[in-house]
């Protein structure tokens, strides 16, 4: 029988161990776990992984992330929730997983965009960005114009494959991980600032230099990944 051997990703190691660890009572509930800089030290990791690992013992039921305050252990389910809580927690790409793989692909993707785009393409990008603005001043849950956006200039490329590679990608990003992560994070002030680099991208985009629009949706992402960085639960 060939047997298959799944590599374990960094932040899933990092969540067993301290599953493990609030499991024989290191941690007890109510107690608030390890700063995010003193796990990193301990794990020797990067925050940005602790802080994933910590989303998944939160998507787990193992504890609650409060920002700023920090993260706290919750007690044990009782048998009438356990069925609400999943089995185990979630093994799914990472947010940095996410933005690594845009960073290789959307960058490109607006390159072939600059020079493949007509006005009409152009004017139709333009309006999601003039929807993201609504979805900011409404202080909405959802950001669709941010989603549409980036798929408008995919379909302006006119590579059906790349269109199709961008799906894959941002499907992951409706995600628990992901989505409980902008939850803990997201502000108007971010927002406002994914925003303005929308912006940019489209006169990059109107200006029919690939070059520039090349270095716009680059510049954009590595900002998401640096807010990203920058973000901490306590």
């Amino acid at each position: 029988m060939n047997r298959t051997i799944k590599p374990v990703r960094v932040y899933r190691q990092v969540a067993d161990s301290l599953e493990a660890r609030i499991a024989d009572g290191e941690f007890e509930p109510g107690q608030r776990l390890t700063t995010e800089r003193d796990l990193s030290r301990e794990y020797g990791v990067s925050r940005t992984c602790i802080r994933e690992a910590l989303l998944a013992l939160e998507i787990a039921g193992l504890v609650t992330i409060k920002v700023g305050s920090g993260v706290f252990v919750l007690p044990p389910q009782a048998p009438d929730q356990i069925a609400a809580v999943p089995a185990a927690m979630p093994d799914q790409n990472s947010p940095s997983d996410i933005l690594q793989s845009r960073l290789a692909l959307e960058p490109h993707i607006c390159r072939l965009a600059a020079s493949a785009a007509s006005a009409e393409d152009l004017d139709t990008i333009d309006g999601y960005v003039q929807k993201m603005r609504e979805e900011h001043r409404m202080a909405t849950e959802t950001e669709n114009g941010d989603r549409e956006f980036h798929f408008a200039i995919a379909r302006a490329a006119q590579n059906p494959m790349l269109l199709e590679f961008l799906q894959r990608v941002w499907d992951e990003m409706t995600g628990p991980m992901w989505q409980a992560l902008q939850r803990h994070i997201r502000t108007p002030l971010m927002r406002l600032k994914w925003i303005e680099d929308h912006e940019v991208i489209v006169a990059a985009l109107r200006s029919g230099s690939p070059d520039a629009a090349q270095s716009a949706m680059h510049a954009h992402i590595e900002h998401v990944m640096e807010a990203l960085e920058k973000a901490k639960f306590r």
